[in-house]
């Protein structure tokens, strides 16, 4: 029987800790909105409340390590101090990859899974306000040419749509598990 036992914070990173028959293991890595966190092994990590947000899971099998991004907005445009990189698409995943090939990814081994982008907020709204409502739809356009730019083939996607979604991926392996709103459950 698994139990949960407290959280802990390591090197920046918070941990779930669960016993499994008396023996304690590291749980899940929580990715907060605009976070990026990176794991490796059997390390899963989690994001809650994926809407119009993106999520970016890039992960090396070779070297069993991977990362997620949860960004809220497409591009950092003029904002040459950024207080937070993971807040944008076009500088998180930037960030992400960099990050990963620090700990041994190779460049060309690297692939990604996207998910989320979903219009949250085009109820009632007027045809001017409409871009800036489905802002979903812009980040994941911002997504795939980040990623098509560093040459991270995407794997899989489950993007769009309009709802929202919590995401687990198991570092080593790129599974992705997504449980939506409705209580759906993919893997992709």
């Amino acid at each position: 029987m698994v139990h949960f036992c407290s959280k802990i914070i390591h090197k920046g990173t918070l941990y779930d800790i669960y016993s499994i028959g008396g023996v304690y293991i590291m749980g899940q890595i929580i990715v907060g909105i605009a976070d990026m966190k990176v794991g490796s092994g059997s390390d899963e990590l989690v994001t809650y409340a994926l809407g119009s947000c993106v999520g970016v899971c890039m992960y090396d099998e070779t070297v069993q390590a991977g990362g997620m991004l949860h960004a809220m907005l497409p591009k950092s445009g003029m904002h040459t101090e950024l207080a937070n990189s993971y807040k944008y698409v076009d500088t998180g995943i930037i960030q992400l990859y960099r990050l990963l090939c620090r700990r041994g990814a190779g460049i060309g081994r690297i692939k990604a899974k996207i998910i989320g982008g979903a219009r949250m907020f085009g109820f009632g709204i007027s045809a001017t306000s409409a871009m800036a409502a489905d802002i979903g739809t812009l980040n994941i356009r911002e997504t795939k040419k980040y990623l098509l730019k560093l040459g991270v083939p995407i794997t899989a996607e489950m993007t769009g749509g309009s709802t929202g979604r919590t995401v687990y991926f198991i570092a080593c392996t790129g599974e992705v598990t997504i449980r939506t709103t409705e209580n759906q459950r993919f893997v992709i």
